[in-house]
C-alpha cells in the first residue's frame, strides 16, 4: 500500500502534468481557431485537454503503478509496448470523442470533423513528450531530472550535503547462497522499501554500487533529523514485513549505516549516461565512516559533525566512539555510534 505522503506527490504530479496540457491545449486551440474569440478558443482548448489528457495521464501516473500496471511491466518489452499503445490510444480516441459530444458540437459525424486529425496528432505529440519525460525522471531520478533540465548544475557550484551510506550486512555470504538472480530481487525489494522512508525524510538517491545505496541530503538545519529518521523508519519497515522476507529468502535484510556531511563540488558529468556527481573530501570521508561501521553493531555510525544538534528519534542510544583514524585520512574523525534500543539484546 502507498504511504500518503507517496500519494500525495504521485496527485501533485497528475494536477501539474494536466495543468500544463491544459495550457498546451489553450496554445493549440489559439493556433486552430484564429478567426474565433481568443477567450473562447483557449477555454475550448483547456477544457478539451482535460477531457482527453486527465484519462492518459491517470493511466500514466496511477494506471501503471497499480497492480495491473505492474505486471504488464513484467512482460517482455514489445508486448508492454504494444498493449500500453492500445490502451493509451483507445484513451485518446475516447477523449476525443467526448469532447466531440460535449464541447466541439461539430454538425457533422465524429470522422467527418475537418480538426479531428491535426487534433489527434498534436494529442500523440502531447503524449510521447510527457511519456519521454516521465521515463528520463524515472531513469535519472526526481531530485536530479529537475536540476539537470533547468541546468542547476550545468557548470560545477559548491554545496554542502550531508550523505548516508547504507549497505547489506552479510551480502556476499547471502549472495552465494540465493544465487545472482534471487540475490537481485532481493536487493530490488531492499530498495524498494526504502521509497517510502526516503520520500516522508526528503531525501534523495545519489547512486546504488552493488548492495550499497549512496542517499543525499541537502545540508539544511534539519537535515540530520531526516537522515536519522529515515535509518529507524527504513528498519522498521524491513522489520514489518519479516515473515514475507524470510518466506522468500530465508532471512530479512541486516543493515549497516553511516553518516557524513560536509562541502562538496556538484555538476554534470558524462555525455552517453548523465549524472549529477558530487565530488570531495566529505564523499570519500563517508565512505571511510562506513568501512569503519563493520566494526560496530550498530545501527548508524555517523560522524559527530554530522549530527552536532540533531534530535535523535525515539529508540536511539549514543555513544561517543572518540576520534577514530580512517584510512587515507591524515586526522582522525570523531565519530558517534547509535544504536537501536529494540535491536539491544
Amino acid at each position: 500500500m502507498l504511504s500518503r505522503r507517496r500519494v500525495q506527490n504521485r496527485m501533485i504530479t497528475v494536477a501539474v502534468v494536466i495543468a500544463i496540457a491544459c495550457l498546451c491545449g489553450a496554445a493549440f486551440a489559439l493556433h486552430l481557431f484564429p478567426d474565433r474569440p481568443k477567450l473562447m478558443s483557449a477555454w475550448i482548448g483547456a477544457a478539451s485537454s482535460l477531457l482527453i489528457g486527465a484519462p492518459v495521464v491517470l493511466w500514466m501516473l496511477v494506471g501503471l503503478e497499480a497492480e495491473f500496471g505492474r505486471r504488464l511491466k513484467q512482460l517482455p518489452l514489445l508486448a508492454y509496448f504494444a498493449i500500453n499503445s492500445m490502451v493509451m490510444a483507445v484513451l485518446l480516441i475516447g477523449g476525443h470523442y467526448l469532447c466531440y459530444l460535449l464541447i466541439w458540437r461539430f454538425p457533422g459525424a465524429f470522422l467527418e470533423d475537418p480538426t479531428l486529425f491535426e487534433s489527434l496528432e498534436f494529442s500523440v505529440a502531447l503524449v510521447v513528450t510527457v511519456s519521454v519525460a516521465m521515463e528520463l525522471r524515472r531513469l535519472i531520478g526526481p531530485g536530479v531530472f529537475g536540476a539537470v533540465l533547468f541546468g542547476r548544475y550545468r557548470y560545477p557550484r559548491a554545496e554542502r550535503r550531508l550523505f548516508l551510506i547504507l549497505d547489506v550486512v552479510g551480502s556476499t555470504t547471502l549472495a552465494e547462497r540465493l544465487g545472482p538472480e534471487r540475490f537481485l530481487a532481493f536487493l530490488n525489494r531492499w530498495v524498494h522499501t526504502l521509497t517510502e522512508p526516503l520520500l516522508t525524510a526528503k531525501g534523495r538517491i545519489y547512486r546504488y554500487i552493488g548492495d550499497e545505496a549512496i542517499l543525499t541530503w541537502e545540508w539544511t538545519g534539519d537535515a540530520a533529523d531526516r537522515a536519522l529518521a529515515f535509518a529507524v523508519d527504513a528498519t522498521r519497515a524491513i522489520a514489518a514485513d519479516e515473515a514475507v522476507w524470510k518466506r522468500d529468502f530465508g532471512e530479512m535484510p541486516r543493515m549497516r549505516i553511516a553518516l557524513h556531511g560536509g562541502p562538496v563540488i556538484a555538476g554534470e558529468m558524462g555525455d552517453l549516461k548523465r549524472e549529477i556527481a558530487f565530488l570531495g573530501d566529505t564523499l570519500n570521508t563517508a565512505s571511510r565512516i562506513a568501512g569503519v561501521a563493520k566494526n560496530y553493531d550498530a545501527l548508524v555510525v555517523a560522524s559527530a559533525a554530522a549530527i552536532e544538534g540533531a534530535t535523535l528519534p525515539a529508540g536511539l542510544d549514543r555513544r561517543d566512539l572518540g576520534t577514530v583514524a580512517l584510512r587515507g585520512k591524515a586526522e582522525p574523525v570523531a565519530l558517534v555510534e547509535l544504536t537501536s534500543r529494540q535491536a539491544s539484546p
